[in-house]
């Protein structure tokens, strides 16, 4: 399965939740499944670099175009396996991201994720877990399409096996 992780790219930020996001690294490499991010520091990096120490077996990335990532000072954090070079603005970029995606975990995000969220529950039909840390969670309860769709869970395991539930 090729599960998405979104979440914020600030390295501060991503730091209050580094516990989740490097248990959500460890068990998507020991379950097999392919890792997709932004590329960016921050969430993306931190379950990047768990996912790379428990031998997970592919991590994938889909950049934006420099341009947009030199605007707002993001910089590639662990080297991945495969670089997409999409070329994209962030909002073009992160639907394609995904589209392409089968799952996706969200962990500690602000507006970026959110629209993100948003694009795979209306769009695509896309399972969504939330990791019960930071604002997003409280956005979402707020939003009733929203709440309806995407599991919130402190539970990390939890979420993995949502994802995977076949219903």
């Amino acid at each position: 399965m090729r599960i998405l992780i979104i979440g914020t790219w600030q390295k501060k930020k991503a730091l209050r939740s580094k516990n989740e996001a490097e248990q959500i690294g460890k068990i998507l490499a020991e379950k097999g499944h392919v890792l997709i991010s932004g590329a960016g520091t921050g969430v993306s990096e931190i379950v990047a670099n768990s996912y790379r120490k428990n031998k997970g077996t592919e991590y994938i990335v889909y950049l934006p175009s420099v341009k947009e990532m030199e605007r707002v000072g993001e910089k590639i954090g662990l080297t991945p396996d495969k670089i997409i070079k999409t070329g994209l603005e962030y909002p073009e970029r992160n639907i394609k991201i995904v589209k392409e995606s089968d799952a996706i975990i969200a962990l500690n995000g602000g507006l970026g994720t959110l629209t993100e969220i948003i694009h795979a529950i209306k769009d695509y039909n896309k399972k969504v877990a939330v990791i019960d840390v930071g604002e997003l969670p409280e956005w979402i309860r707020k939003i009733s399409e929203l709440r309806d769709s995407v599991l919130i869970t402190s539970d990390v395991k939890k979420a993995v096996d949502y994802l995977e539930r076949v219903d």
